[in-house]
C-alpha cells in the first residue's frame, strides 16, 4: 500500500474513486476542483494498492476570519474509502498524512464537517452549531428592491465581495473570498439562487437560498454597516426573505438560518433556549471541527483573552469586536467541501 499525494495525471481515476464511493454527482467533485483556486494536487492525499485508487483525504487550502482576522485554515474533506478496503486503518493514515501536509504547509487550524470518532481520535474537537427556525410570510418589500444576482455583472460581484468582507468577519470560521475568480465560479456555482437587496441604487445585502422540504435554508447572508445597524441586520434579513417567499408564489414558509445572524437567538436568548415570546427556535444542527496545526498563532489569541478552549474561542469574539453577539461561530454552507 502506497500513501502519497495525488498526481496531477491521475485527477480522472481520483474522480472514478470519489463518485464510487459517495455514490454522488461526478459533477459536484469536478467542480470542486476545477472552480477552487487554491487546489493544490499535494492536498490531495491518496492510498494506492497496486496502482489503484483505493482511500483518499482532500486538504482543502483555504483562510477563515478569527476574532476579525484571516488565518490559514486546512478544510478536511472527501474522506473517502472503497468497502472492501475499509476497516484496515487506511483513512486514519491519510489523516496523520494530511496533519503533516498541513504541518509543512504552516497552516494554522484544520476544520471539518462531521463528527465521527474518527477525528476526535486524532485530536479534532467539536465546536456547535446553532439554527433558528421562523415561519415568514410573503410579504412586499418596499424599502429594498430584491431581485437575483447577477454574476456576469463584475461591479455587482465587487461590492458583494466588498460587503462579504465586512460582515463576515464579525464572526469565527467563516472563510476569506480574496479572490475574485472564487466568487466567478466557486460562488456561482454553489449559490445559484443568492439575491441582493438595493437601496438608491446600492447593494445593502444579498442572501442565498435553497428550498428542501418545504424549508427556506439559508446557505449564507450578508448586511451593509448601515443595515447591520438595524437589530444586527434583522430588518434587511426579514425584509429580503419576506420578498423572496413572495417571489415564490408562497404564503410563508419557515426559515432555518444560522442563529447568530439577524438576532436569531432573540434578545433574550441563549443558545438552545428561545425564551423570549414567539422567538425562533432554536437547535443544536451539526458541528464543525476544530485541529489546532500550528500552536503558537492560536496561543497568542488565546494569551490576550479569557477564551480557554476551541469552543470559547469560536464562539466568542474580545469584547471590542462582539457587537452585542450572541455567538460568533457560523460556517457558510456555501463554501462547503
Amino acid at each position: 500500500m502506497e500513501f502519497r499525494a495525488l498526481y496531477p495525471e491521475e485527477l480522472e481515476a481520483w474522480l472514478d474513486h470519489v463518485t464510487h464511493v459517495f455514490s454522488g454527482s461526478r459533477q459536484y467533485f469536478m467542480n470542486h476542483c476545477h472552480n477552487d483556486p487554491w487546489k493544490d494536487f499535494e492536498g490531495i492525499r491518496v492510498a494506492v494498492d497496486n496502482g489503484k485508487i483505493v482511500s483518499t483525504v482532500r486538504v482543502f487550502i483555504r483562510k477563515m476570519y478569527l476574532h476579525g482576522e484571516p488565518i490559514s485554515v486546512g478544510g478536511i474533506g472527501e474522506v473517502s474509502t472503497r468497502p472492501e478496503y475499509q476497516r484496515r486503518g487506511l483513512a486514519t493514515q491519510l489523516l496523520k498524512d494530511a496533519i503533516r501536509f498541513m504541518e509543512s504547509r504552516e497552516i494554522a487550524i484544520s476544520a471539518l464537517h462531521g463528527s465521527q470518532r474518527i477525528y476526535s481520535v486524532e485530536g479534532w474537537e467539536k465546536v456547535p452549531r446553532y439554527y433558528a427556525k421562523e415561519t415568514l410570510p410573503a410579504k412586499k418589500q418596499v424599502e429594498w428592491e430584491v431581485c437575483p444576482v447577477n454574476f456576469d455583472d463584475e461591479s455587482e460581484v465587487k461590492r458583494m465581495a466588498f460587503l462579504y468582507d465586512t460582515y463576515s468577519r464579525k464572526f469565527n470560521g467563516t472563510f476569506v473570498r480574496d479572490d475574485m475568480a472564487y466568487w466567478r465560479d466557486w460562488v456561482r456555482t454553489e449559490s445559484p439562487n443568492a439575491w441582493v437587496a438595493e437601496k438608491d441604487g446600492t447593494i445593502e445585502g444579498y442572501v442565498s437560498v435553497v428550498t428542501r422540504e418545504n424549508q427556506l435554508n439559508v446557505k449564507e447572508f450578508v448586511a451593509s454597516e448601515t443595515s447591520f445597524a438595524q437589530e444586527r441586520g434583522k430588518q434587511l434579513f426579514e425584509g429580503m426573505l419576506s420578498n423572496i417567499v413572495g417571489q415564490m408564489d408562497a404564503e410563508s414558509l419557515e426559515v432555518v438560518y444560522p442563529a447568530p445572524i439577524a438576532g436569531g437567538f432573540g434578545v433574550a436568548c441563549k443558545p438552545k433556549l428561545a425564551i423570549q415570546k414567539n422567538a425562533p427556535a432554536i437547535e443544536e444542527h451539526g458541528s464543525a471541527m476544530y485541529r489546532v496545526i500550528q500552536p503558537a498563532v492560536l496561543s497568542k489569541k488565546m494569551a490576550s483573552s479569557s477564551f480557554n478552549s476551541i469552543p470559547n474561542l469560536l464562539h466568542n469574539q474580545p469584547q471590542s469586536l462582539a457587537q452585542g453577539i450572541r455567538s460568533h461561530h457560523i460556517f457558510w454552507y456555501t463554501d462547503g467541501f
